[in-house]
């Protein structure tokens, strides 16, 4: 390993260097804000008497040379900084007026003139594929494209235009003096050798580095890990054969990709990605896919990935039936079923299930989530569909699909229970449904019921009060003295709602003129089921037609086996104890969640062995935060929550 400070100008004019990021960086992320620290700081030094600016580390490594073409130096860390630079000089380059100083900037710190023939190709700092295209064009000043003005480059190139053609106007700084401002910018510049010196691997030192500017993501982490031990020829084809596609499939949602595939993995729920926990769930990542080859698990994300895309977007499944399913779970927001509806869309990919019977369960799944919503039991949602991939071998098994979901969905406990027709019903007879949030979702369905044709949710498609929410002399009349507790009691009841399309001014119409719209121009059934048979609409009807609409939803919409409904459809949880048999754990060593170099291994089916003693668990955790001096008021602990084994909490595995 080879470090020394140098300038930052001084490594850009460097002939006989080219930059290339290789395919496993990220895409260029520095934004506005990144930017204006960037800017302001060369203003500041280039205002200041004396002194420089430290600009961070740069951390690269030295491939083959070609004789006479200059050094390729490939960049580990320093990318987002480099790269923001570049950006500025091309500015600089454009805004001011003197030809040879336009000359001097671009082919002392733009381009290597010691480069091959093709103009591309003397560009001194090459980007990643998916930066390439607009970097490239603003150098050359090429035509650009839609794409590359929608680009992070272009836009940071822009922001540096506007504040240089700012301080052009404003005439306080020689344009030319923010360059020699920028001279004084200092580098760290650690050269690793690999080759000759194993240890200094480069995944592993750029895990142990601080970046400077925004921090990785967990796609970012994880490309890393993935291509960054392999040669430069094999980083360049598995990122095109892989990750690029990737990228393209699933833009900006990798992160929540990776973490469901995880969920998928071990069929156990993991946080949701998040900055704060990138690393801890990187780490999980490594053991988790710890024996898989690279390539393998490349070709499974991109495989994966366009069916997580189906789940995630209206992009189809070239199945209708499958299609309008996800596309109901989506309207729903049933974020965390997708580590699930992965699992059963790989094995309906793999043959296992049939087309028929995949929808059939997503049927099912959405009966059960939607009847949940109804009563608002949304609770261990995020644990129980993870560990519902486990399930999936027994649905493949089964010559039943749909009970046999009906039957995993009805075995789980309380908290994740498939509601029975009393208690929906219940619910339902008191919901405010005007202001449930799948109002309209619900009445769509009841609509497909009962003309096979679904409306579309769109904004013209309205909720109707039949009993308008402004009560008008002739309302007040048919609603008889009891006129303000009815109207209170039931305006925003089931009973009183339907859907209408178009923007119909009905207002505080009478009962009359309103049947007539909805007759006329509604369009929609539910719009007349129930109505148009009435004279009157006072307490009576609005009863009437609420009771039937909720027997409709139980029998129609979201039907579940006859046996079920009136059962309560879930299991009580059982008091077990701790077996580290039953979880295969004999021989194994855990470690202390807390701490992670306290470990202990697993002797027997309830003791563990700690500096050469057996223990309990629970008594054991007491004695080390008896040790630690954080010993709780009680003294009370479940060792299952403060022990982990590869990383999942035992309490997580039983």
């Amino acid at each position: 390993m080879k470090a020394l400070e140098q300038g930052l100008l001084k490594l850009l004019s460097d002939k006989d260097v080219t930059f290339f990021i290789p395919p496993y960086q990220r895409n260029y992320e520095w934004d506005q804000e990144q930017c204006e620290t960037f800017f302001k700081d060369i203003v500041k030094t280039t205002r200041s008497a004396g002194g420089g600016h430290f600009f961070g580390t740069l951390l690269y490594f030295q491939t083959e040379t070609v004789f006479g073409q200059p050094a390729k130096l490939i960049l580990v860390d320093g990318q987002q900084r480099l790269t923001t630079t570049m950006l500025f000089l091309v500015a600089l380059r454009d805004i001011i007026d003197d030809e040879n100083l336009k000359e001097f900037i671009y082919n002392r710190y733009l381009t290597n003139q010691n480069a091959a023939d093709n103009t591309v190709y003397k560009i001194k700092l090459k980007q990643v594929e998916t930066d390439w295209d607009a970097y490239a064009n603003i150098i050359l000043k090429n035509e650009l494209t839609d794409d590359n003005k929608n680009s992070r480059v272009f836009k940071n190139y822009q922001y540096f235009f506007r504040e240089l053609t700012r301080i052009k106007n404003d005439d306080q700084v020689e344009l030319i003096d923010l360059v020699k401002g920028l001279e004084r910018f200092n580098l760290v510049t650690i050269q690793l050798e690999p080759t000759e010196k194993p240890w200094e691997n480069p995944q592993e030192i750029f895990e142990s580095m601080n970046s400077i500017g925004k921090p990785l993501s967990l796609a970012d982490l994880i490309r890393n890990y993935l291509l960054l031990n392999q040669d430069a020829d094999e980083q360049e084809r598995l990122y095109k054969a892989y990750w690029l596609p990737l990228e393209k499939t699933l833009p900006g949602r990798l992160d929540g990709f990776i973490r469901d595939l995880m969920q998928f993995e071990a069929s156990r729920d993991f946080k949701k990605a998040t900055i704060a926990n990138h690393k801890e769930l990187y780490y999980l990542f490594k053991n988790l896919f710890k024996d898989s080859k690279a390539e393998q698990l490349l070709k499974a994300f991109k495989d994966y990935s366009l069916l997580y895309e189906a789940i995630t977007t209206p992009k189809t499944t070239r199945d209708k039936k499958i299609d309008d399913k996800l596309k109901d779970l989506r309207a729903m927001e049933t974020t965390t079923s997708y580590s699930f509806l992965l699992g059963l869309l790989v094995n309906w990919q793999e043959d296992k299930f049939t087309s028929h019977e995949l929808a059939e369960c997503l049927e099912v799944l959405t009966i059960y989530i939607l009847r949940r919503r109804i009563i608002g039991q949304a609770s261990v949602e995020n644990q129980l569909f993870p560990a519902l991939v486990k399930q999936i071998p027994r649905l493949i098994e089964s010559t039943n699909k749909k009970i046999e979901m009906f039957s995993i969905l009805s075995e789980q406990e309380n908290a994740g229970r498939l509601p029975n027709d009393i208690e929906v019903a219940n619910q339902l007879t008191d919901l405010n449904f005007y202001n449930f949030k799948l109002a309209k979702f619900i009445l769509a369905l009841i609509e497909e019921k009962m003309t096979n044709s679904r409306p579309n949710l769109t904004p013209e498609l309205q909720l109707e009060h039949i009993m308008p929410q402004t009560l008008s002399e002739s309302w007040e009349g048919n609603l008889g003295k009891e006129a303000v507790d009815i109207h209170q009691e039931h305006l925003h009841k089931l009973g009183n709602l339907t859907l209408i399309r178009h923007n119909q001014k009905l207002g505080n119409k009478c009962f009359a003129d309103k049947k007539k719209i909805y007759d006329n121009h509604a369009g929609l059934q539910i719009a007349r089921f129930e109505i148009m048979n009435k004279e009157i609409w006072n307490r009576e009807t609005i009863l009437n037609r609420h009771e039937k609409l909720i027997d409709f939803i139980l029998t129609e919409v979201l039907p579940i086996p006859e046996e079920r409904r009136r059962k309560n459809n879930f299991k009580t949880k059982a008091a077990r104890g701790l077996s580290f048999v039953d979880l295969g754990l004999v021989g194994q060593t855990i470690h202390y969640i807390k701490d992670h170099s306290i470990t202990a291994l697993v002797v027997s089916d309830k003791e563990v062995e700690f500096e050469e003693k057996k223990w309990k668990l629970s008594p054991l955790t007491r004695e080390i935060e008896t040790r630690k001096k954080t010993l709780t008021a009680s003294g009370s602990y479940s060792g299952v929550n403060y022990w982990a084994f590869d990383g999942i909490r035992l309490d997580h595995i039983l």
